[in-house]
């Protein structure tokens, strides 16, 4: 049994370590785009929001137009894939969780902020898709966490009948722990993600885990 029995998982910095082929894509994404590419730090900086590829570039290009995020992102998003399949890997013990979770009769649901099509693919590549009963990514026509409509709108069509307090969010980044603190859901913070850890710290997520194992934990009555 589990006392969440509907988990939300983040992907980017919760399931999987992204970060070595997202830098990478970005980089290459700033230079097809005309643009010099922030360093590395500045980049993990805004990653660490847990925004999408057309609010990173926006807070660092500014007084860019809609027409060069738009560029950009699609720049980045041709780049990716080979990234993805040459430098991302899954956190320790990330299968075994996923089938002892499944176990204890929870639902799993992705809920990314990353291009649906690009975390589909990369949760097939892995073997993932069946631990999960729904896989949330990015799309264009619906809003992205923290935004309290992505429930509305996404998640709870899913489950209708489910109580609050039977959802968990588990996130690395302040974007997971603020759509929980918005949707009124409890929050688990993935402390060894790509979220900065004095914000997250901040807003006093109510439970932190330090590797992927810790989850079981979390969820075990």
């Amino acid at each position: 049994m589990t006392r969440f029995p509907i988990i939300l998982l983040d992907y980017d910095g919760t399931l999987a370590e992204t970060q070595p082929a997202i830098l990478r894509s970005l980089k290459e994404a700033f230079e097809a785009s005309g643009y010099d590419s922030p360093s590395p730090d500045a980049l993990k900086a805004e990653l660490s929001k847990g925004g999408t590829l057309q609010t990173l570039f926006q807070a660092i290009v500014p007084d860019s137009e809609d027409e060069d995020a738009g560029a950009f992102v699609r720049h980045y998003r041709a780049s990716y894939p080979r990234a993805d399949q040459e430098e991302t890997v899954l956190f320790d013990g990330v299968k075994p969780v996923l089938e002892a979770l499944k176990g204890k009769g929870a639902t799993l649901v992705v809920l990314s902020n990353k291009h649906a099509p690009t975390v589909h693919k990369s949760i097939e590549r892995f073997g993932l898709s069946r631990w999960f009963s729904g896989v949330i990514g990015s799309e264009p026509q619906y809003p992205h966490k923290p935004d309290p409509r992505v429930m509305t709108d996404r998640v709870r069509p899913l489950f209708p009948e489910a109580d609050s307090a039977e959802f968990l969010m588990v996130g690395d980044t302040l974007a997971d722990l603020t759509f929980a603190r918005n949707t009124g859901i409890a929050s688990c913070w993935a402390s060894y993600g790509h979220g900065a850890a004095q914000p997250c710290i901040d807003l006093r997520p109510d439970y932190r885990i330090d590797r992927v194992a810790d989850l079981l934990n979390v969820v075990s009555l």
